[in-house]
């Protein structure tokens, strides 16, 4: 069990940062798109622009009740929604191509019309990863144009649609002025992306010329998104699955090693559901009790003094609750199935 000092006196109902880290910072970036929730899940039908025209003044309401800031990572096709002369970061998000899908049985396309119509895109692939150094090198000057033009700043921050990069777009960020990456869901290898050689826990770094995954020397610095254990992204769509208490654990387990960084994503219209809103602004709250914690922009991080964080399993048994017991016993299920077959 890890013994935790408190440096300076907590008052009633904050929390004190251990050891030796002066002060974590905390880091909100949102995929901004548009998009309905539906039975607790984001849908990103591209009708819904309610994802973008309430979910952004939603958010922003409840991060300002907290003093917290946010980043909108924002793709070029929503522009004419989003809300004018705001006081938190604009970034840039990009979806490649364009794709016809379905989730829960609603039908919507994947990709960013107004780049899908301004740029030559060899592909219809909706990751940027494998596209050409030139296709990705103009989607995102084009979608940096985009937003300049239209929203009156110069994004500096980026997030790839799927999370998926490759070692071109690291080159074309660069090329295009872009000095944050936030794409990196660590230590994970679906169909989409790999950022499988990332640890779990994993702070800001600046990638190699030859690996985006390998530490070096490059100019742009690839911020990776905070994982809980066994349950993926930070993100408060999560919730209704695990449990606002399991984000909770997470938080408190960066913390009481004394992270110096904590960062959360979600998309823009899961702040159209009530709960989801309800539930971040309790998240919110939770954080800004604890003492010495900074809410920043992503272009404000920075790459901070190495740590060696280590799974701290102690929140997360605190943070078990019905969710996380019904998804316990449906995978317990599932193995003993599969030992029967």
């Amino acid at each position: 069990m890890c013994i935790v000092r408190c440096r300076v006196p907590c008052h009633e109902g904050e929390h004190s940062l251990p050891g030796d880290r002066q002060s974590m910072d905390v880091i909100i970036v949102v995929h901004t798109e548009f998009g309905f929730v539906h039975a607790k899940e984001v849908i990103p039908d591209k009708k819904a622009t309610e994802g973008v025209s309430k979910g952004v003044p939603n958010l922003i309401k409840i991060a300002d009740k907290h003093g917290a800031r946010v980043t909108f990572a924002v793709m070029p096709e929503v522009v004419d929604a989003f809300p004018k002369d705001i006081s938190h970061e604009i970034g840039l998000h990009i979806h490649a191509g364009w794709k016809e899908s379905q989730r829960s049985g609603f039908t919507y396309h994947v990709g960013d019309k107004y780049l899908w119509e301004h740029c030559h895109q060899s592909s219809t692939s909706t990751v940027l990863r494998g596209y050409p150094y030139e296709e990705q090198l103009d989607m995102i000057q084009t979608g940096a144009d985009c937003i300049s033009d239209s929203l009156g700043v110069r994004p500096t921050t980026f997030v790839a649609g799927r999370w998926s990069i490759d070692n071109n777009t690291v080159k074309a960020l660069i090329q295009a002025g872009m000095t944050r990456d936030c794409s990196a869901p660590a230590h994970s290898k679906p169909c989409h992306h790999d950022w499988s050689k990332l640890p779990r826990i994993c702070m800001p770094y600046h990638p190699g010329g030859h690996d985006y995954q390998e530490k070096g020397d490059l100019p742009l610095l690839i911020v990776p998104i905070s994982q809980m254990l066994h349950a993926g992204n930070v993100n408060p769509e999560l919730i209704p699955i695990y449990g606002l208490s399991w984000l909770k654990a997470c938080f408190t387990e960066y913390y009481n090693q004394g992270m110096p960084l904590f960062h959360i994503c979600l998309h823009s219209p899961c702040m159209t559901d009530p709960c989801i809103l309800s539930a971040m602004d309790e998240f919110l709250g939770f954080m800004a009790r604890h003492r010495n914690i900074n809410f920043r922009f992503a272009a404000e991080v920075r790459e901070y003094a190495p740590v060696r964080p280590f799974t701290q399993v102690m929140p997360y048994l605190r943070g078990i609750n019905r969710n996380i017991v019904k998804l316990g016993y449906a995978w317990l299920m599932k193995y003993i199935n599969l030992g029967r077959h």
